[in-house]
């Protein structure tokens, strides 16, 4: 009978040790986002210690409650933000909310902003995006369309839905404006995206496919939390030169002249093609290469941007932008190239693309003289 108790005493430790190893990895996520939410500061995102938010109180507020939005897919345009009611950052129906001036002449034209998280207005309140201010400063209606992470194709995607949900067939009154550029960069000349794919292509393909019915019950979806946890922990030992290499890496539009064309034609047919349907509706089409830390005479050096992590991705810029400004202007679009206009700012950027609320009045104010004339 020893034998039979050794037996059950051995069987008892192994399934301990098995559930020790299962809860583990939920557990500590668990506990650090309680330690991390119970905390009043802002843990994951120290932008708002920058000296150009000193005189806004509510830069604080802003990237918490930045760090509480959540996302949804939806066909064709992949992801939108879900509404959201904040004090710094409200969402409506998909929109971020802008502060438009009440129109005394319901006649006056309308101007559409659609773009990234430049656009949607990462790093500033509802009233400091452009959108508003461009709204605020005139007697135009703005609307912003922006959304974190979009590139062209998802804009025109969201363009198209809002056209056809909204039965629009008249845009005489409208004005559309894309100003984009970065994404394109950032997200199209990445290594494992293929064509017109989005930032987020692999990671939903991949979600699928560990949704696969073959895979309910194989050892790798048993493990998978466990494999996360080890590989988030390795990250973090070896995260300094594993990232460095990864980042150098991760993207060839400076290594493949092929790749970084396709990046820069791809855009400028997007626009190409948004004007085309705008403009047969009667409306108006601007298309906007929008400014980066890399590029231009502002002045940076409070980021220090110059570490190898940001040298690879600099270089990408370097090398599209070019390209995407010389096939813009041989296209038959109404196109401006605004790389050069935060030249002498020193407080504007907050990272290699987001500005703060000085950057978005100086945006806001070149705005107006290219589309009303101001």
């Amino acid at each position: 009978m020893r034998w039979i108790k050794l037996i059950s005493i051995n069987i008892l430790i192994f399934f301990s040790f098995l559930g020790i190893l299962f809860l583990t990895p939920p557990l500590v996520n668990y506990g650090w986002k309680f330690i991390k939410g119970s905390s009043n500061k802002v843990e994951s995102d120290k932008r708002y210690q920058l000296k150009l938010y000193s005189n806004y109180a509510w830069a604080e507020t802003h990237f918490k409650e930045f760090n509480k939005l959540e996302t949804t897919y939806y066909d064709f345009i992949t992801w939108r933000r879900n509404d959201f009611k904040g004090l710094t950052i409200n969402i409506k129906d998909g929109l971020r909310v802008s502060s438009n001036n009440s129109l005394e002449n319901e006649s006056l034209s309308e101007f559409w902003f659609f773009g990234g998280s430049t656009t949607w207005g990462t790093g500033v309140n509802d009233d400091y995006t452009y959108p508003s201010l461009f709204a605020q400063s005139t007697s135009y209606k703005a609307i912003n369309f922006g959304e974190s992470g979009y590139i062209s194709r998802q804009s025109l995607a969201y363009l198209n839905n809002y056209i056809i949900s909204n039965d629009i067939v008249d845009m005489s009154d409208i004005n559309v404006v894309f100003y984009d550029g970065v994404n394109e960069v950032l997200h199209r000349c990445r290594t494992e995206i293929n064509q017109l794919g989005t930032g987020r292509e692999s990671q939903i393909q991949n979600a699928l496919k560990s949704l696969k019915k073959n895979n309910e019950l194989k050892f790798s979806k048993t493990f998978s939390q466990l494999e996360k946890f080890i590989n988030i922990i390795k990250n973090k030992i070896f995260s300094t030169k594993k990232n460095n290499e990864a980042v150098e890496k991760m993207y060839d539009c400076k290594s493949n002249p092929k790749r970084a064309f396709e990046v820069a034609q791809s855009l400028v047919n997007v626009w190409e093609i948004t004007s085309d349907l705008v403009t047969s509706r009667g409306g108006k089409f601007t298309a906007i290469l929008q400014p980066v830390s890399f590029l231009g005479k502002a002045d940076i050096e409070y980021l220090g941007l110059t570490d190898l992590e940001n040298t690879p991705l600099a270089i990408q810029y370097r090398t599209v932008y070019p390209l995407i400004a010389k096939i813009a202007k041989k296209r038959n679009i109404n196109f401006y190239d605004f790389t050069q206009v935060y030249d002498g700012c020193s407080d504007c950027y907050i990272d290699f693309c987001h500005v703060g609320p000085q950057g978005q009045k100086i945006l806001t104010q070149k705005l107006e003289k290219i589309l009303i004339n101001k």
